[in-house]
């Protein structure tokens, strides 16, 4: 029986296109980034700083992998331009979905972690009163330990409707006056932030703020996914 060399049959390098090195870069570079994102992640044990710009590098991380696993073996050598240019379609999609995806999981879960920004973008401004509303300081990591005042039952009248809820505010601002008198913040729902506790919003805060219908991203990416497998089937 005749031997072949090479090893098993299979992709070798002379079947890359031009194509399939880009996806390869693309993707390598994504992962590049997203492990110094995870990275800056498990960092917020130490600083919420670091942790902002881990979310954002995962961010943009995750479309650039997405889209250069998508794109890779889509097109083989020889391809005719109509395939070629589907492919690239498909990448596009595949990767615009997972941005969807993971910005509006990140929106999501930021306004349960820190929902300062999201609350001083969307919410109402206001006059809030404390004298009435139980006030006691927790401590939060930002540049070290600091701590904030959480008034619970303060009042305040939104959207033509008198309304009691928790309002979070510096510990500067709870001197023996301040609870004899009105404070400007920021009120949604039945939570508010003063108006100088949402000019200092934590880096990674800002990601609260994104929308919910990126979460439409989820089934684009579905979508793109579905057809991509249809695209590179083998033919009968």
């Amino acid at each position: 029986m005749a031997q072949h060399d090479g090893g098993p049959a299979g992709r070798t390098e002379k079947d890359n296109t031009a194509l399939d090195v880009a996806a390869s870069s693309v993707a390598g570079l994504g992962l590049l980034v997203g492990a110094l994102g995870a990275a800056g992640l498990v960092l917020v044990l130490c600083t919420n700083s670091l942790a902002g710009v881990g979310l954002t590098l995962v961010n943009i991380a995750v479309p650039a992998i997405a889209f250069g696993y998508a794109l890779l073996d889509a097109a083989p050598r020889g391809s005719a331009r109509p395939r070629r240019i589907g492919a690239i379609t498909l990448a596009v999609l595949i990767a615009a979905g997972a941005t969807g995806l993971s910005w509006g999981l990140s929106g999501v879960a930021m306004r349960q972690f820190a929902p300062a920004d999201y609350i001083g973008r969307y919410g109402e401004r206001v006059q809030v009163t404390v004298m009435d509303a139980d006030c006691r300081h927790g401590t939060i990591w930002r540049r070290g330990p600091r701590a904030d005042f959480y008034c619970e039952g303060a009042t305040w009248r939104a959207g033509g409707r008198d309304e009691r809820g928790r309002l979070t505010l510096f510990y500067q601002e709870m001197e023996p006056r301040s609870q004899s008198r009105s404070i400007d913040a920021y009120v949604l729902g039945n939570e508010g932030y003063s108006v100088e506790r949402v000019g200092e919003v934590e880096s990674w805060a800002w990601w609260a703020g994104r929308p919910l219908w990126l979460l439409l991203g989820l089934p684009v990416l579905a979508l793109g996914v579905l057809l991509r497998r249809d695209l590179v089937a083998p033919r009968a």
